[in-house]
């Protein structure tokens, strides 16, 4: 392997790599100038340090190495080259934390930590790129998913699913825009007046869940006369945990939080301002998620109440 393919499987510089292979934490040889490195070599870096990697490398990878010899690795460096306070003991911290680190995210199907949806347009565009290659079923999960029944983010993706009638079918949670949850969230974001019902129905959060209703409608309209494309929308008294975009590729996940940022005057809150996780959607963690979703979607539980389109379609006097 060359050195830019070890620092793109690694997710380091070139020039990190060249720092490592000196201090010999990564196993290899060198022929004149050129560096030679095993696919071994690159997977005993990506062991966890509980796991022995030394078998797993050949005798005699290092220049000098006799055979037979045992690999030192990021975390088996000399006791010469490992005393307190030495560059190389503080290389071999980094790169624990750091296989640490990735060997804990490859285990949980973990293949990127994005950033915030709210500040980051590169997560945005990941999350629409993964949209508009999706087939199959999508999940969404969140409070009220403006992005993808407002007038603006996702929801030209979703229109434009309908119009081709792709092959794919929509469900999506969001909390009951009437409910005692949707007011909790009115009085964190726009202040303790929203207590009142008349303020809370004239109120910013009770008119963008009114304009979502409508855009949600119509797409349920649009979709009886598709044969393949479908949507469906459940609204629940419950506050949820977690904003979810799920396909049959990608898993995007972010914790929930509850509250206002400290310099906000008014109208924001603090969902969509931490790290967002994306994940294989085939991996343990995805299906936890997946089976989360489905308990809430199916209203077994007797103390969550779940409402359907037409249900909501009504308290908010919005033609279904």
């Amino acid at each position: 392997m060359r050195v830019k393919d070890v620092a793109a499987r690694l997710n380091v510089s070139d020039k990190t790599v060249y720092k490592w292979l000196q201090n010999g934490l990564i196993p290899a040889r060198r022929i004149g100038k050129t560096w030679i490195i095993t696919e071994e070599a690159v997977q005993a870096v990506l062991t966890p340090r509980n796991m022995p990697v030394a078998a797993a490398i050949p005798a005699g990878t290092r220049p000098g190495m006799d055979a037979g010899a045992p690999i030192l690795t990021a975390w088996d460096t000399p006791e010469t080259e490992n005393k307190p306070g030495t560059q190389a003991e503080s290389d071999a911290d980094a790169l624990n934390r750091f296989t640490g680190i990735l060997s804990g995210a490859v285990n949980y199907g973990i293949e990127g930590i994005l950033g915030p949806r709210g500040t980051d347009p590169a997560t945005s565009e990941a999350i629409a790129t993964a949209l508009e290659t999706a087939r199959g079923e999508l999940l969404l999960q969140g409070i009220g998913l403006r992005e993808f029944f407002g007038d603006r983010g996702y929801t030209t993706v979703l229109r434009q699913m309908a119009a081709e009638n792709r092959a794919i079918q929509v469900r999506a949670i969001l909390v009951n825009p009437v409910s005692e949850f949707a007011r909790a969230r009115a009085v964190a974001e726009d202040g303790v007046q929203f207590q009142d019902e008349g303020h809370f129905k004239g109120g910013p959060l009770y008119s963008d869940s009114w304009r979502s209703l409508n855009v949600i409608a119509a797409m349920r309209k649009e979709a009886e006369s598709r044969s393949r494309f479908g949507i469906d929308v459940r609204f629940v008294d419950h506050w949820p945990s977690v904003y979810l975009v799920m396909t049959n590729e990608s898993c995007f996940l972010e914790t929930y939080q509850f509250g206002k940022p400290e310099s906000a005057v008014d109208g924001s809150s603090i969902d969509g301002l931490v790290p967002m996780l994306r994940l294989a959607s085939g991996s343990s963690y995805a299906q936890v998620l997946r089976q989360h979703f489905n308990y809430i979607w199916s209203g077994a539980n007797p103390h969550i109440k779940t409402h359907s389109l037409a249900d909501i379609a009504e308290a908010m006097q919005v033609t279904v």
